[in-house]
């Protein structure tokens, strides 16, 4: 829908046939619950992260021109955006009335254009254009040389306010209470669309402090050493765990923000809170930045060495966010990596460096559980009548090399365990009893073959890591080998 069409559709004294003035929509934060540029940029660093600063001389030309210049190089799709049906309803209403309405928004031209099309209930559109950010006096210029001196304005922040005081009537979005009280005239308000700001519980959903159970992999180094007796070493563990968590929050926020194309087109992802609009993406890249800074600040109390582990997860994490999960195989072995990176960072606590079983049983063990992941997560989208996992890279034809993959890698586990167990643990001397630690191979080859079962008849969580933490029988086999290191001990 190009803008000189939609002035001809339109002229300033044209009579909206059910008597309201035509109604002029924003669309960042009002039609839609985040914001395109911010998620734009976010798109670009994502796409091209080292040729970022290529938009230094764009913003040298002004916000508009920035603008042009990140809609230029991603791809849009307004489809996938996350509109607020309320107010969206609201409009096809007014629209199957007879009322004009067109979308004013500081967004670029573009984008606007792109959303219009898909929507299909805006008589003229305007947006930025590369040189005019339409914002402000801008926009309500835009507004009257459209539809005249009568005109409804529907916006949600405060920047919104000159456009309110010449508008003859006004839709509130957002912090409706804080909008009505910059009105002159409280009774110009036509409708209200009061949206929650994110709270609490919105945010631990997007924290997923129920993920931070996996960094209890610091405490095998000192467990199994016995070091975890130290006053010292106990503390430094708890701390480093608790780092972990942290840190992995903050990965969590910016893998989410990242992933926001292919979020929005998974059938349960699209509820998170970024996907779903529930958290702006800049009030995201501030928390990342917090807790990123905090948690690097504290881990100064933790030996260098449990430091540098903690800045390799932080890197492996985001490389894996930006670049390696859309490559099949690769993403895999990374999310194995990761799950060993946390072994070797409790390791880092204790004298003894960890030893090469251990760390080959790791990374056997959790490249099964990743397999798992991928298998559980493709046969999801092939029973809902997809194709493939998007933005993963897996098709229809990976499901019998994922399975084969991961059933060898964890019994490849299994072995290596076994003789972890024998060439270690039994010379050692660390337990009275070794060969009670033998009843740990079972339990671990019960458990591996029973996921995979689950997994092949579509009952398995994405996250083979969170199904186990509400899973009775695997609660109750992580209960039966406590009681045998104890036995063992």
């Amino acid at each position: 829908m190009s803008a000189d069409a939609d002035c001809q559709c339109i002229t300033a004294h044209d009579s909206p046939p059910n008597g309201l003035p035509p109604l002029a929509v924003d669309l960042d934060g009002t039609l839609i619950k985040s914001d395109t540029l911010h998620e734009g940029f976010i798109g670009y660093v994502r796409a091209q992260p080292f040729a970022s600063l290529d938009l230094r001389h764009a913003f040298k030309q002004g916000k508009a021109a920035f603008k042009r210049e990140v809609a230029k190089r991603i791809g849009f799709d307004a489809s996938l955006l996350p509109y607020n049906e309320d107010v969206l309803e609201f409009l096809r209403r007014e629209k199957r009335a007879g009322r004009q309405i067109g979308l004013f928004t500081a967004a670029d031209q573009t984008i606007a254009d792109a959303v219009a099309e898909h929507l299909q209930l805006f008589d003229v559109v305007r947006g930025s254009d590369g040189k005019t950010n339409l914002s402000g006096a801008a926009k309500a210029h835009a507004i009257r040389e459209a539809f005249g001196e009568r005109f409804c304005y529907a916006g949600d922040g405060q920047v919104d306010q000159p456009i309110f005081a010449q508008a003859e009537r006004v839709v509130l979005v957002g912090r409706v209470e804080r909008l009505k009280a910059g009105l002159k005239d409280k009774d110009a308000v036509e409708a209200e669309f009061p949206l929650r700001q994110a709270n609490l519980r919105v945010w631990l959903k997007a924290l997923r402090l129920k993920h931070w159970v996996k960094n209890a992999l610091v405490f095998i180094a000192p467990v199994l050493s016995f070091q975890i007796t130290s006053l010292t070493t106990a503390a430094q563990t708890v701390l480093l765990f608790l780092l972990m968590g942290v840190v992995a929050s903050a990965t969590y926020l910016i893998n989410d923000m990242v992933d926001l194309p292919a979020d929005r087109q998974h059938p349960r992802k699209r509820f998170r809170p970024f996907a779903s609009g529930a958290i702006p993406v800049k009030d995201g890249c501030f928390a990342a930045a917090g807790l990123l800074a905090g948690a690097f600040a504290t881990s100064l109390l933790l030996p260098w060495p449990s430091i540098a582990a903690l800045a390799t997860y932080l890197i492996v994490t985001l490389a894996y966010s930006f670049f390696l999960k859309r490559q099949p195989i690769i993403d895999v072995f990374v999310l194995a990596g990761l799950f060993t990176v946390r072994v070797i960072a409790g390791s880092t606590l204790v004298p003894a460096q960890a030893s090469p079983w251990l760390l080959t049983f790791s990374m056997l063990f959790f490249l099964g559980l990743a397999m798992v992941k991928r298998y559980a997560e493709l046969a999801r989208v092939l029973r809902t009548g997809g194709t493939e996992v998007a933005a993963r890279g897996y098709t229809a034809k990976d499901l019998p090399l994922l399975l084969s993959a991961g059933v060898a890698a964890g019994f490849g586990a299994i072995m290596i365990f076994t003789t972890y167990l024998i060439n270690e643990h039994y010379p050692l001397g660390l337990y009275a009893r070794p060969e009670f630690l033998w009843g740990m191979m079972p339990i671990i080859l019960i458990w591996t073959l029973r996921v995979w079962h689950l997994t092949v008849h579509g009952r398995m969580d994405e996250d083979p890591v969170v199904f186990a933490l509400k899973d009775r029988f695997s609660l109750g086999l992580g209960a039966l080998t406590l009681l045998i290191l104890l036995a063992a001990w």
